[in-house]
């Protein structure tokens, strides 16, 4: 079985265009305001309508630390699927943004020596993990990859739990054949897929190669 893939980091109309075609099974918007990739949800809008409906694809909206107000506002403009939640919610605040927004919420946590026993704390709250590169001053998307030599715990966690776990961090064409031998459950992927901080169509035919050939 293939992982499952999330394209994540799209801000602008071209770079929707591209995922919007691609074969991934989640697009992401980052809608806080602590990044270099956020978008607003009057942009974002305006995009899907442009696009008109989007068939087989789940809409993520990106979070961190934000209000469940803010959150609140950008779903009533977004009609995102999912929330990730990117910083430091804890789990009665994902509980709360869950039970508002009657959508999935997926946790954020970056890989260090408790991110086993921080997955645990959000059993039966959480429907999905992200384990990112810990980078201080970033929430993610800095395209450092950590030490994969985890991901087989954080599988077996997630699947304990009956919800996926996406690997995100410095992923790219040269180095996916890699994390595809270790069997993660998804994959999520910003700057691998770009070229001057906008996605490129070549990153992601590779990605998607390298993904399909070895997944199927």
């Amino acid at each position: 079985m293939r992982p499952l893939l999330k394209f994540c980091g799209n801000h602008s109309f071209e770079d929707l265009q591209l995922t919007v075609n691609s074969r991934a099974d989640f697009i992401g918007f980052i809608f806080t305001k602590k990044s270099r990739r956020t978008v607003s949800a009057k942009e974002v809008s305006c995009w899907l309508k442009q696009l008109g409906p989007i068939s087989e694809k789940k809409l993520v909206g990106v979070f961190a630390n934000d209000s469940l107000r803010f959150i609140e506002t950008v779903h009533e403009m977004v009609p995102f699927d999912l929330v990730q939640l990117h910083g430091n919610e804890s789990p009665k605040q994902l509980k709360e943004i869950k039970e508002s927004l009657g959508v999935p919420v997926w946790k954020a946590l970056h890989h260090d020596n408790k991110t086993l026993s921080q997955m645990n704390q959000y059993d039966g709250l959480a429907d999905g993990f992200v384990i990112d590169t810990k980078v201080s001053g970033h929430f993610g998307g800095t395209g450092i990859s950590f030490d994969w030599t985890n991901i087989s715990d954080y599988t077996h966690e997630a699947e304990r739990q009956n919800v996926p776990c996406f690997i995100a961090g410095g992923v790219t064409p040269g180095n996916i054949s890699r994390l595809l031998s270790l069997h993660p459950i998804g994959i999520d992927i910003a700057s691998g897929i770009e070229r001057a901080l906008h996605k490129d169509r070549e990153c992601i035919q590779k990605i998607e190669e390298k993904v399909w050939v070895n997944g199927d």
